[in-house]
């Protein structure tokens, strides 16, 4: 299928099926005439890279999934590796979201507060 299928089919933009060919995330044959041809399989990676994408997974950890699924050389101990980074660097965004989320709550208590301070100082 050409790049104009294929962006009405993935509901990816052209620039971004562009960008993920230069990145190696899919790939296209090219036609005597120049024009892009890309496989039925393309669909999948695509759709694989939109749900990675949703999950967190960086373009680079997506690239290193597909290549490796792609060699067939993908093991449990590398998926592990992957899934433990991955669910490092949760965490520290949790942690990071919680401390703010305790800043915040206490910030508008103190806010609330000084409001209820000049209401009364005024009334």
């Amino acid at each position: 299928m050409r790049i104009g299928e294929l962006e009405k089919r993935s509901g990816a933009s052209r620039h971004t099926l562009r960008y993920y060919e230069s990145l190696g995330l899919i790939s296209a044959l090219r036609r005597d005439n120049n024009y892009r041809e890309y496989s039925p399989q393309t669909l999948g990676d695509l759709d694989f890279i939109q749900q990675a994408q949703s999950m967190g997974f960086s373009l680079g950890e997506i690239g290193e999934i597909l290549k490796a699924r792609r060699e067939q050389q993908l093991d449990c101990a590398q998926g592990a590796e992957l899934v433990s980074r991955k669910l490092a660097e949760v965490e520290h965004k949790l942690a990071d979201l919680q401390q703010l989320r305790d800043f915040l709550r206490s910030e508008k208590l103190r806010l609330e507060a000084s409001a209820a301070e000049q209401a009364a100082k005024s009334g």
